[in-house]
Parts: C-alpha cells; structure tokens; sequence
C-alpha cells in the first residue's frame, strides 16, 4: 500500500468512535456518522453506475479493510476524496453489513413493493385529513361530544408524534418487516374502535391506537426503501411515497364529506381496512429483508433496549406542549393556572427526557451520537421549520376559502388543489433531478427559499383577491414546499449505516410531525 493511502486509512479509523456496548448491535459503533460533516457531501454519484460519496465514518468497514480505502482514494477523480470513500452501488453484489451480498428487489417485485408502501402512507396520511369533514355530524350524533371535538385530532397526533422515535429503536433490534405489519395491523384495529364508537370516549380512544400504529408507517416505508433500493436511486422511490401526503390532502376532505352526506361519518374509518389490506398483502408478498448480522440479544433484552422510560418522559412532554398551546388563549387565558401547569410540565419532563438520553448512550430514543451528527441535527430542524410552514396552510386556506370567500367545505377543498398538486409534481420532478445530477442541497436551499417567498405571498389573500392570485400564490408555496419536503429524509440515509438508519429516520419523521402539530396548535391561536 502506497504511503499517503496508508495515512488516509488511519485517519479514517481514527474519525470513528468505537464506544460499542455488549447489548447493542455490533455494527452501530462501526459505523458512527462524521459529525463535523453538514448534510454529509450532500453529493450522490453523477451516474447511476458510479460510486456513491459518504462519509468515512458511515463506513467504518472501510476503515478495517485498508485496502478498500486504498481503492477508493485512487479509483475517482472527485475533489471529496481525500475526506470520503466510495461505496459502490449495484443492482446485485453489494456488500451488507452481515458480510452476504445484497441483491436488490427489481421490476415487478419492487414495483409492487412500492406500491404497497404508497398506499400504506396514503391511508395513514388520508387519516388526518378525512375527519375534519365529519366532525360536524359527529357532534350531532353523540350528545354533548362538542367538547370532545379538539381531542378527535390531538388524540391521534398525540401518539403518532411521540411513539415515532421508540418505533425507531424497536426497528434497529426487531425484524422490519415483522415491526411494520405490526403497526399496519394495529392502525386497522383503531381504526375499526372508530369505525364502531358507541360514544365520544371511544372515538378518542381508537384515534389514539390508530395513532399509536401510524407512527411506524411513514418511517417503517423508508426504511423498507432503505433495505430494497440503492442508495442512488432512493430519492425517487423516496419521492413518489412523500408525495402521498398531498394526495391525501386534496381526496381527504371530498372523500369525508362525500361519505358523511351519502352513507355515514363511519366510512371515514371503515375504508382504511380494505385499503390497509392491500399494504398488508403486498409487503408481506413482495419484501424480502436482507440477512442482517444477528444480536444474540433475547427478546427481554431488545425490549429493554427501546428505553420505555424515555419514551414515556416524551410522551408527556409533548402532551403538556400540545395542551399548553391549544389551551392558551382560547379555552383557558395564558395567565391561567392550567396553562402555565402545562407549560412547566413541559419543562420539566423535556430536562429528564435529555438527562436520560444523554444517560443511556446509544440506547437512549434519541441517540445523541446520532442526533448529534450534524446533517441528522440539521435535516431535523429544516424538516420541523418547513412542516411548521406548510401544515399551516393546508389547515387554514380551507378556512380562508369557506369564512372569506364563501366556498362550501367541499369547494374549499377543490380550491386548495392548485396547492397540493404542485407539491405533488415538485416532489416528484426534484427526486428525479436528485437521482439524474447527484445532488440534494441545491434543492433543499431554493425549495425553501420559493416557499417563504409564497408564504409571504399566501399573507395578502384577502376578500378581493382573484382566482389568478390565490391560485398562483399557492402554486408559488406548493413547488418550494415539494421540492424541500422529501429531502431531509433522503440526507439522512445518505450518511447513517444500515444499523443506525431506522432511528435516523424516526428522527427526522418525528421532528416533522412534531413541527406540524405545533404550528397547528398556535396557528390556532394566532388565527
């Protein structure tokens, strides 16, 4: 081996943190992410056949094999080198961390596969839009319900927001495809305590099972992608099952309304069934997990490992955040004694949760290593910053259009398609670009920067406002929404390894959601 390869192999090895605990896998130290690296290279290869740029510290078997770092320092021309390797990317024969060749899913078996997991998106994301059209009936059919109507949405988002981290350790220790039928399953069984409530209670109660299932869905179908398609072409795949968000967004409020006026409120929840059903079938079909290098972990022990006590200390925190915020200001003044209950509950429960992250290690909901790692800590924040931005206008241009302009809720709906369907075809056409030049932080900086721009754009609707401007504001905010929305979960797979990704993305999926029902929570308010 040539001299300067020689170095480069040491101080390869010596980025990596080799803290490896008995109980956790043994290719999580292995494979530690660069945390001196924002948004890693931010590079994929410019070929579909070429190599694919990542840190050196997400390859840690890199730097046990010296002789791979010795090819990958001569074998490129790329200006990264001398702080990256090369990992190459095949349809077959790429090595995986149990040592075996991963052989990808193709064609028809993947195509299907694909499909499975868009419609397992679809259903859950059809789940937060499709009630908001009922909810009027349902006050009428359960007496004195009209109390309870805040809780039918806050229940669901309560349990998908907080169980998404603890689904991500339960997906690094138990099989994926096992963990997400699991949840799939357990979606459809709240769905069904819906479906046949007898009362106000037991609607809430479904909501919060079926949120408890859904927060392993959206994550559990990147993952999924993660074990099925290579690296360079995830963006797509990664695009086409994000861009169900927005379908769901414009069928949600025609398919509640239609079944609450011709059939009943009910089919709201019955139709996730059949249509959970088709994800059950393909992924259980079509999903082949590869060979990952086994625990010898007992299942008392991988139990253990999801740190139950950070996901309760989470799970309370974000109860008293989320009821400070729809409290204040409207059911209760700020300077109430409830409010402020809440919000040193919150407090208080966020200082124990960090204490026990940072206490547990590697072991902990939210690994600090992992969290830590700057393209993680930063496709978090922008996930949560763009989603604060955008669950606010999909919630309240409806409004804007029924309160304003005197659309019926159903009209409103059909208004707010120019939105929904820009994000749709942006998403779409940026996870092609990202596949064809390799690139995704180009993106990511001019998709935001068009979607603050079109919200500042969305402020000046107004009573007067034509159809040529609420359209083409809303044009404006879906294109810099869609090109931004799908990227942080794409950066994060770029340099997590295969053993830390699930939790990565859990992460990321989890500061989302969370950016979401906070801005919903004080749009309310400020609105």
């Amino acid at each position: 081996m040539s001299a300067p390869a020689s170095k480069e192999a040491s101080a390869t090895a010596n980025t990596l943190t080799p803290t490896q605990e008995a109980d956790v896998p043994a290719t999580a130290s292995a494979h530690n992410a660069n945390p001196n690296s924002t948004f890693g290279s931010s590079s994929l290869p410019s070929h579909p056949s070429s190599p694919i740029t990542e840190n050196v510290s997400v390859l840690g078997r890199a730097a046990e094999s010296p002789e791979k770092v010795e090819h990958a320092a001569t074998d490129t021309d790329s200006p990264v080198v001398q702080k990256h390797v090369k990992l190459g990317v095949k349809e077959s024969g790429e090595e995986g961390e149990s040592g075996d060749d991963i052989v990808y899913p193709g064609g028809l078996q993947l195509g299907l596969l694909t499909f499975g997991l868009c419609v397992a998106t679809f259903v859950v994301a059809l789940d937060n839009t499709i009630l908001a059209t009922a909810i009027p009936k349902i006050t009428t059919v359960f007496p004195d319900s009209l109390k309870d109507v805040g809780w039918y949405g806050s229940s669901y988002l309560l349990t998908n927001t907080a169980l998404q981290p603890s689904f991500g350790r339960i997906y690094t220790y138990f099989n994926v495809k096992s963990t997400f039928l699991f949840a799939l399953c357990l979606f459809e069984a709240g769905s069904i305590v819906c479906a046949a409530a007898k009362n106000s209670v037991m609607l809430i109660c479904g909501r919060a099972i079926a949120g408890a299932g859904a927060s392993a869905l959206f994550s559990g179908s990147m993952n999924i992608i993660g074990f099925s398609v290579p690296l360079r072409k995830r963006p797509m795949y990664i695009a086409s099952i994000s861009s169900m968000f927005g379908i769901s967004s414009v069928v949600g409020p025609l398919l509640g309304g239609a079944f609450t006026d011709d059939l009943s409120w009910r089919w709201c929840f019955w139709i996730n069934l059949p249509i959970g059903a088709i994800a059950i079938v393909t992924v259980t079909l079509f999903f082949k997990p590869q060979k990952r290098r086994a625990n010898n972990m007992t299942v008392k022990q991988k139990i253990l490992e999801i740190d139950l006590l950070g996901a309760l200390l989470l799970i309370c925190s974000i109860v008293c955040l989320l009821l400070a915020l729809q409290w204040g200001g409207t059911t209760y003044p700020w300077k109430n004694s409830k409010v402020w209950g809440c919000i040193l509950g919150f407090g208080l429960m966020i200082i124990l949760f960090v204490a026990q992250q940072f206490r547990r290690g590697d072991r902990a909901t939210i690994p600090p290593r992992i969290f830590g790692q700057r393209t993680v800590l930063c496709s978090s924040i922008y996930s949560c910053f763009l989603s604060m931005g955008l669950y606010a206008h999909i919630y309240f241009l409806p409004f804007y259009f029924q309160a304003v302009k005197g659309t019926t809720a159903e009209g409103s709906g059909i208004r707010t398609i120019p939105y929904l369907a820009s994000i749709i075809l942006s998403s779409i056409v940026v996870g092609a670009g990202i596949t064809a030049i390799g690139w995704y932080k180009p993106f990511m900086i001019i998709g935001s920067a068009i979607f603050t721009i079109g919200s500042g754009t969305i402020y000046l609707l107004n009573v007067h406002s034509s159809a040529g401007e609420w359209i083409g504001y809303q044009l404006l905010c879906g294109l810099g929404a869609g090109a931004g929305v799908q990227i942080p979960f794409i950066a994060v797979q770029v340099v997590l390894s295969e053993t830390d990704m699930p939790t990565g993305n859990a992460i990321a999926i989890f500061f989302n959601s969370l950016g979401g029902a906070v801005s919903i929570s004080v749009a309310e308010n400020v609105f």
